[in-house]
């Protein structure tokens, strides 16, 4: 399955299919960057990349949940990438590995707000 890159300007498409390497988009709000990350991710998975080799992380739940949806739509790969948002993504390594660290799995985040 080719992923159709015509809905992409040639800067993203430009990020997109760029050297098979770990990449770090950095652009301002609205540019596009939900859509570069998530055609990247569909583009490595359609090049043979496992899915579970692929990390995707973001700053908001709407962005990755965003992301979750457009990977659903873009492939029909068993194998999803690993999306969540920083914060998200640091507590699971934390309540899986933590105790290597000292920490509980059933450890608490508390929050001022």
């Amino acid at each position: 399955m080719a992923i159709d890159l015509s809905i992409l300007n040639k800067k993203q498409k430009e990020a997109v299919i760029s050297a098979e390497e770990a990449c770090l988009i950095l652009a301002g709000a609205g540019s596009g960057k939900t859509r570069v990350l998530t055609y990247r991710a569909a583009y490595l998975i359609d090049k043979g990349v496992p899915g579970k080799n692929i990390l995707l992380t973001t700053f908001t739940n709407k962005a990755a949940n965003e992301m979750k949806e457009r990977i659903a739509k873009l492939t029909n790969a068993y194998d999803k990438p690993v999306i969540g948002t920083f914060h998200s993504l640091c507590a699971k390594i934390l309540r899986i590995d933590g105790d290597k660290m000292g920490f509980s799995s059933k450890f608490a985040i508390y929050d001022t707000i």
